[in-house]
């Protein structure tokens, strides 16, 4: 299978869950809890999926590593991020939140190009741009009140971009398992030693939602870190698009929010810019597919 199709459809994948994962926490959990309470419980129930896969497909040798410095690094950072982006949920709706974050696709081209020096195909560019241009649609600069939280989730948007930077700079002989499980491993110890200050007992069954969330959590990170390894910044930043129409599904489902005119016609735009990328590497695959038979072919006649 094309190594290219199968990270776009982990990436999707793991987009698509984390919208689920915002959408249970900003409904059922992040009223009650300090928001590095449930960073803690999420971290430490998203170890179960990880450890399944760390068993049954990668093992545990995986886990010895010589890149601890840029685990805890991307633990961190990712922490922060998080902490951010659960904090927005207290005050604003995903409406306001998803366009700032979906700057992080053009961060991360601009980032890939200067410092990865990937290159970035015209095409690649343009289905960056009109992915932005279809956020630009639904979040129609202007209307959405600018507040503090909402310009650190910008900045969230800019450490987002620079983790799936880190894993593509060192992850050519690490197991994208094992940076899933460092990521929340770091979250989980740094979130357990403030939370002792902050911590809110439990009400009635949250430890079951806690638990559904790290599940979820650990999946989607499962997915996030082998399709950020397997493809191209530029390939992999587009796909980060799909989230806003995950978004408005969930957000009809959670809440009953209704997309409007605006959103739907930012979403469709946002499909084009998603499925062109798509399109282009399916058929870069059969291309490459074709010549590597071609090649074998001819040397097979020339051996008779």
């Amino acid at each position: 299978m094309n190594t290219n199709f199968t990270g776009i459809s982990l990436g999707f994948a793991g987009y698509v869950i984390f919208v689920l994962l915002d959408s249970i926490i900003k409904k059922y959990l992040v009223q009650d809890y300090p928001v590095l309470e449930i960073n803690f419980y999420i971290c430490l129930f998203s170890l179960i999926p990880i450890s399944f896969a760390l068993h049954f497909i990668s093992g545990w040798k995986v886990l010895i590593n010589n890149k601890v410095h840029i685990q805890i690094l991307r633990g961190v950072l990712g922490l922060i991020c998080a902490a951010i982006i659960i904090n927005s949920f207290k005050k604003h709706a995903f409406s306001e939140i998803y366009p700032i974050l979906f700057s992080t696709p053009l961060i991360l081209t601009i980032f890939s190009y200067f410092i990865l020096k990937e290159r970035v195909g015209p095409r690649r560019i343009i289905a960056v741009l009109i992915g932005f241009i279809g956020v630009l649609i639904v979040s129609r600069p202007g209307t959405i009140h600018f507040t503090f939280s909402l310009f650190l989730l910008f900045i969230g948007a800019i450490i987002l971009a620079v983790n799936v930077l880190l894993i593509r700079m060192y992850a050519s002989n690490q197991s994208s398992i094992a940076f899933a499980f460092y990521g929340f491993l770091v979250g989980l110890i740094i979130s357990a030693i403030i939370t002792t200050q902050f911590y809110v007992p439990l009400k009635n069954n949250d430890i079951y939602i806690f638990i559904i969330c790290g599940i979820i959590a650990g999946t989607g990170g499962l997915c996030i870190s082998a399709a950020s390894k397997m493809l191209e910044s530029s390939l992999f930043a587009p796909l980060q698009y799909f989230q806003l129409i995950a978004g408005f599904v969930f957000g009809y489902l959670f809440f009953g929010d209704v997309p409007d005119y605006y959103e739907v016609v930012g979403s469709l735009v946002i499909s084009v810019s998603g499925l062109f990328i798509i399109y282009r590497d399916y058929q870069t695959g059969i291309k490459s597919f074709t010549s590597k038979v071609r090649a074998s072919n001819d040397i097979i006649n020339r051996g008779h």
